[in-house]
């Protein structure tokens, strides 16, 4: 008989722990894979990111290497490169007219690499906005015998609207009073920061004159709203005669009186402070401004010229029936009122400046009728001696411009009259586009002067030379 007997299989795991471990291996060699992937392409990302942030700041770099450029010179430089520590940029800049000009940047980041960024910028350069109104005084303004002016009247003194006046805008009398004689209109605000010592009137409305929106009579700089730096309540007056109306609010640190109409609220004994005084805008004379094509200098701030008079007459006496481009006049020794520059009769054919130490007299003044669209500028620094009179009714009186009897209803030149050292005296139906900016400013017979936003900025005025007015950005 044989005898069988079955042996137990014996089992071996050593193979399959190998593979679970081989598998486990690649499981978390593919994870680290995943991982370092997965951060590379994130610096990357990250990387890309930072380089558009940075392209943007290099090409606004570029923007502002252009504009200081042209601050200091004047004059635009056809391109401009340069770097800073992000990256380099490319300037292109466009003269559009006017000191106008279009300037684009190209800023460029990590160039040759990956990370490689660029972006473009474009901006619109222009002159600072130094005129806002249609007259600015650094004193007083009077108007008299049916003055139509168009836009705000601004004086850090005074203001009288004399009767049948209008004025379409708005009046601020920022330390001083407004008197609206018979029949007179504003129709927007009037605010005044003083009073008429002889009347204690802040605001007069005369009889039938007419203020359309509201009235205030504020005090100038008040230390506290209580006492209202202690001004007496006695003055600051809003003073209606017979038919006059505030369509508006009326406001007073004093009391209303009179029998005129008030549509709105009346609110007595309230402290309000009057808008600050405001300084005229500035000039600051570069030749490096102006297209030398057109320019002719007799003497300049700097360096006065003697026969500075004499050389422009003749000019003028040649040239009178078609004027433009820039005439720079600047006389030395003794300069009186019988020194003055006469335009009577002469002709703009274009964009024309006349910038002068000498008084100005304008009487006829006309834009030929092939002028669609020009801009003149009157610039006297003529201080008249202590105790001289500006009279506007009398044309050989000490004014820094007179002006009468110019420019036709067209509005094709828009003017502006700046005289930052005397007064400004206009008369006769003179039909002005533009703006007023003097020391002093009277204004008789018939003048109808608008606004005309084409003399906001005017290149030498305000304190840089350039601003930017627009800003987009362009595909690169």
């Amino acid at each position: 008989m044989i005898n069988l007997r079955v042996l137990p299989v014996r089992r071996d795991d050593d193979g399959f722990v190998m593979i679970v471990s081989v598998l486990l291996l690649s499981v978390i060699a593919s994870l680290g894979v995943v991982v370092m992937t997965s951060g590379n392409h994130s610096s990357q990302a990250t990387g890309r990111g930072r380089s558009w942030v940075q392209s943007l700041h290099v090409a606004e770099a570029g923007i502002q290497d252009a504009m200081a450029r042209m601050d200091a010179t004047g004059s635009p430089p056809a391109t401009v490169t340069g770097s800073t520590h992000e990256g380099t940029y490319t300037v292109t800049v466009t003269p559009l007219g006017r000191s106008r000009y279009l300037v684009e940047s190209l800023g460029t980041v990590a160039a040759g690499s990956s990370m490689k960024a660029a972006r473009r910028v474009q901006v619109t350069l222009a002159p600072p906005r130094s005129f806002d109104a249609a007259l600015f005084s650094y004193t007083s303004v009077d108007t008299k015998n049916n003055d139509l002016v168009v836009g705000d009247i601004w004086a850090n003194q005074n203001v009288i609207v004399e009767a049948n006046d209008i004025v379409q805008g708005s009046v601020t009398a920022a330390t001083g009073f407004v008197q609206l004689k018979n029949g007179s209109r504003v129709t927007k605000n009037v605010q005044t920061g003083g009073y008429n010592p002889a009347t204690t009137n802040g605001i007069f409305l005369d009889n039938n004159a007419r203020i359309d929106g509201d009235a205030t009579a504020s005090v100038t700089a008040p230390t506290d709203p209580v006492t209202c730096g202690g001004e007496s309540q006695n003055q600051y007056t809003i003073r209606m005669q017979t038919g006059s109306v505030i369509a508006g609010n009326a406001k007073t640190w004093g009391s209303r009186t009179g029998s005129g109409t008030v549509s709105g609220s009346v609110t007595e004994h309230l402290c309000t402070a009057a808008p600050a005084a405001r300084p005229l805008p500035i000039f600051s004379y570069n030749a490096a401004n102006y297209d030398a094509a057109t320019l002719r200098e007799w003497g300049t701030p700097s360096s006065p010229n003697p026969t500075a008079r004499a050389d422009f007459n003749t000019y003028l006496a040649a040239n009178k029936n078609s004027m433009q481009g820039t005439f720079v006049v600047f006389q030395s020794g003794t300069i009186t009122q019988q020194s003055r520059l006469d335009l009577t009769g002469v002709k703009i054919a274009g964009d024309f400046a006349l910038i002068t130490n000498l008084p100005i007299f304008t009487n006829g003044i006309e834009d030929l009728a092939s002028v669609t669209d020009a801009i003149a500028l009157f610039a006297s620094f003529y201080q008249p001696p202590a105790g001289s009179v500006c009279d506007v009714n009398h044309d050989n009186s000490d004014c820094s411009i007179h002006a009468k009897n110019n420019f036709r209803t067209s509005g094709a030149t828009a003017s502006l009259m700046y005289a930052p050292y005397g007064p400004v005296a206009i008369k006769n139906n003179q039909e002005m586009f533009g703006a007023v900016y003097a020391d002093n400013i009277q204004i008789k017979n018939n003048q109808t002067l608008t606004y005309d936003r084409r003399v906001d900025r005017l290149v030498g005025f305000g304190p840089v030379t350039l601003e930017p007015t627009d800003w987009m950005e362009l595909a690169p």
